[in-house]
């Protein structure tokens, strides 16, 4: 498996790292979730190995503890619990994935994934439904707890092989008509649990390398102002707008990543 060079990182590889950063964290703290889906096709174009699923799994996990203070009470808790049981079963069939995977692989699963959620939202965003929205009090999904166990494990999985553990969960969330505070604080939460897992996982195998640590470290300001700006945008975005954002993100990474990875094959 490639990885960054040791001997030198360039200061155009770390100035673009921080650009990416920053707006994959603004997308985060306000809709949240995004940072993969931005971060990581460009983190792989930049960095040109999978070091850049170990930086993605790094700074994700940040943004998520920048965030999570003031939400994670805002988070359904029987819906939370049960995608965290999901996640955990999910976690350990993602890291054999990921040590299987192939650069090339990578980028056109992370294409393919991004590109049909964007067609699922841009369906729901034709089609919305008429139910009620809800918040946090709500006690789960009608249909019982076992789908939304079945989505965790999916999040899980994708956790430790792609550091994508984000579109299931917001493909099941939304299906809920969940409100935007409540989606975001589920999220973040499951994030916190799924990057600390997989980061967890991925250093016992060896997987997360001295220069993404260094390269982890120097991004660690912009991806926490980023993160900041992004929560207080949120504050201005409703509902609709909130979708529509959502769905503009994932149509146009999808796309860039899924040609790159056609052209590289």
């Amino acid at each position: 498996m490639a990885s960054v060079s040791t001997d030198f990182i360039p200061m155009t590889m770390m100035a673009s790292i921080a650009f990416i950063a920053f707006f994959a964290a603004l997308a985060q703290g306000a809709t949240g979730f995004g940072f993969a889906i931005i971060a990581l096709p460009f983190l792989l174009l930049v960095m040109g190995s999978l070091d850049a699923v170990g930086l993605t799994i790094i700074l994700n996990l940040l943004v998520s503890l920048v965030l999570l203070p003031g939400l994670w009470r805002l988070a359904p808790k029987q819906t939370l619990t049960w995608l965290s049981i999901g996640s955990v079963i999910g976690f350990p069939v993602g890291l054999v994935i990921f040590l299987q995977a192939s650069l090339d692989w990578v980028r056109l699963a992370v294409g393919l994934i991004i590109l049909s959620f964007a067609a699922w939202q841009g369906f729901r965003l034709l089609r919305p439904k008429a139910a009620p929205l809800i918040g946090n009090s709500g006690s789960g999904p009608s249909s019982g707890h076992w789908p939304a166990a079945v989505v965790g494990m999916i999040s899980g999985t994708m956790a430790t092989a792609l550091a994508m553990p984000g579109p299931s969960v917001m493909i099941y969330l939304s299906a809920q008509g969940m409100t935007k505070d409540a989606i975001r604080a589920t999220t973040l939460c499951l994030f916190a649990l799924s990057y600390g897992v997989a980061l967890i996982l991925q250093m016992a195998v060896g997987a997360i390398s001295n220069p993404t640590w260094l390269i982890a470290a120097a991004a660690i300001v912009p991806t926490i102002a980023g993160a900041r700006a992004g929560n207080y945008v949120s504050k201005y975005l409703n509902e609709a707008l909130f979708r529509i954002i959502i769905l503009a993100i994932l149509l146009t990474t999808g796309a860039y990543t899924s040609v790159l990875a056609v052209l590289h094959w």
